[in-house]
């Protein structure tokens, strides 16, 4: 593959290819709206687009198969993880749990079953390029951007079950991507917002980040996303994203990648309120990026400015864009065309499967009945995809037991509300949310009233399971799902009530539960 690239690369460098030449052909765009970006896509001739919810609210399926049969040679990219980041949203299409909750469930054929079912979303769509997987190893709890993203703290997990979700959109048809290389799994800083930092030595980089984009590289990815991190064992001048050592020294070089490497966002801060984003577009080619992606914090004119100047200069050379080029024809030769209409119905049980196999019990006894329980619970803002929340489900899988809905960041006369509810019934079940950074305190103080009543409190972790070690006294019980959405709700639902018996296990430690922790995991 690598000496066909290669040929394919001087041919094209020796015959002065316009298209190679193109400032467009090291672009991904994003655009506004919903309708096709005809004058868009005319104006730059993009490598590719990037879709984001707000381009799916009317006729998702319609848009992107007009763009795919206007412009065959299109990349069109997607973010369809699951769990958070999950672009196409219509109704009665599956939101399957996110990837840790798939690494609890602990079955890599089951991984790769949701790969799938996501792959058949995307190509039905018509969408052929997914964002996903995260091979980040997600060995920070206070991770502000990963979290449930990651498959876990185990690069070994993270391996088995992100190549199996790889697997998986391969059989549907669709390129992956591993991201978010070399690794943002240990960063205590958003890139979105400011320029993280992983301060370690190089032994420690090999033996937990790299390792899973080797493992990628080694079955062949068809992009690598790059991070905006500074990784001072690797370069102590420039992030990932614009780094030769790292993206060509490291990933081309010494792991032997070949495929399109494709850079996050450049219209994050960590990136644009440094060098501008048509330097730093420059730059990151320079360093050995195939695809900038331009997103909608970026400007596109800026960027096609800047790279036309480096080829017109001879900065981006002829045998550079033609590198790109080679690789470009390369995953378009693997692109399918748009997909028939997947079975919706199958996906929601496979949906709810992965849900219940992701469940994990950590404390407590199980089941507990719905008279006398009193659920409360948040109503997860709408940002990441809005879904019924538990207390309002709770009645349905729960029967006999009554709700209380609180905001996320719970007020006072939420507060107030619940606790005087509370005192009416025997037991309490809360539902905790957050995926990012640290548990809201609000939602601590709500917890603490609850105990203060002297009802036994149950906890039911919606996000980030770490929630455990915000909560003293230690709750009643405790149960893990990783999501809130509705399947992997009404999952924890159904084992408060003893409809089956929660078999995940941790994936990241929490507290005083290390990796692999589960109460009802069987032993074989």
């Amino acid at each position: 593959m690598k000496r066909r690239l290669a040929l394919v690369a001087l041919v094209l460098a020796l015959s002065g290819a316009a298209l190679a030449a193109d400032p467009g052909r090291f672009m991904v765009l994003s655009f506004r709206g919903s309708e096709p970006p005809t004058e868009l896509i005319e104006r730059y001739r993009p490598a590719g687009v990037i879709l984001f919810p707000s381009n799916l609210r009317e006729d998702p399926v319609g848009l992107v198969r007009a763009l795919r049969q206007r412009y065959p040679d299109l990349l069109v990219m997607i973010d369809q993880e699951g769990g958070p980041f999950f672009s196409y949203r219509a109704p009665g299409v599956p939101r399957f749990p996110a990837a840790m909750a798939l690494a609890a469930a602990g079955d890599p054929e089951l991984t790769r079953a949701v790969g799938r079912a996501i792959g058949q979303e995307i190509a039905y769509l018509g969408a052929n390029v997914d964002l996903a997987p995260v091979l980040d190893v997600n060995v920070n709890p206070k991770n502000p951007i990963i979290g449930l993203r990651s498959f876990g703290a185990d690069p070994e997990g993270v391996i088995r079950h992100g190549l199996a979700f790889a697997r998986g959109l391969e059989e549907a048809g669709v390129l992956w991507t591993a991201k978010h290389f070399p690794g943002h799994g240990d960063t205590q800083t958003d890139s979105h917002s400011g320029l993280p930092i992983v301060d370690k030595p190089t032994a420690e980089i090999e033996r937990v980040e790299l390792a899973p984009f080797r493992a990628a590289v080694k079955v062949g990815a068809p992009l690598i996303m790059t991070a905006h991190i500074l990784y001072p064992a690797l370069d102590p001048d420039r992030p990932a994203t614009l780094s030769r050592k790292i993206l060509t020294g490291l990933l081309r070089e010494r792991m032997g990648y070949d495929g399109l490497i494709v850079t996050d966002d450049m219209g994050m801060r960590a990136i644009a309120d440094r060098w501008g984003s048509g330097e730093a577009a420059v730059m990151a080619v320079e360093a050995g990026a195939d695809l900038v992606l331009v997103g909608r914090g970026g400007t596109a004119e800026a960027v096609y400015a800047a790279l036309d100047e480096a080829l017109k200069s001879g900065r981006i050379g002829g045998a550079r864009a033609a590198a790109t080029e080679a690789r470009l024809r390369a995953a378009l030769a693997r692109v399918r065309p748009p997909a028939p209409e997947p079975d919706w119905k199958a996906l929601a049980a496979l949906n709810l499967k992965a849900a219940r196999a992701g469940v994990t019990w950590l404390s407590g006894e199980l089941p507990l009945p719905g008279a006398g329980t009193l659920v409360v619970a948040p109503r997860v803002r709408a940002t990441w995809g809005a879904e019924p929340s538990l207390a309002e489900l709770a009645p349905k899988y729960l029967p006999g037991a009554h709700y209380q809905v609180v905001g996320e960041v719970p007020s006072g006369s939420d507060i107030t509300a619940a606790v005087a509810r509370a005192k009416r019934f025997d037991r309490v079940v809360l539902g905790t949310y957050h995926w990012l950074g640290r548990l809201p305190e609000e939602q601590v103080w709500l917890y603490e009233a609850l105990v203060r009543t002297g009802k036994p409190v149950y906890v039911v972790a919606l996000g980030n399971p770490d929630d455990y070690t915000y909560l003293d006294p230690a709750p009643a019980g405790y149960l893990a799902t990783y999501g809130y959405r509705a399947a992997q709700v009404r999952a924890a639902l159904e084992a408060l009530a003893g409809v089956f018996t929660p078999g995940g296990t941790l994936p990241v430690p929490v507290g005083p539960f290390p990796i692999g922790s589960g109460k009802g995991r069987k032993r074989l």
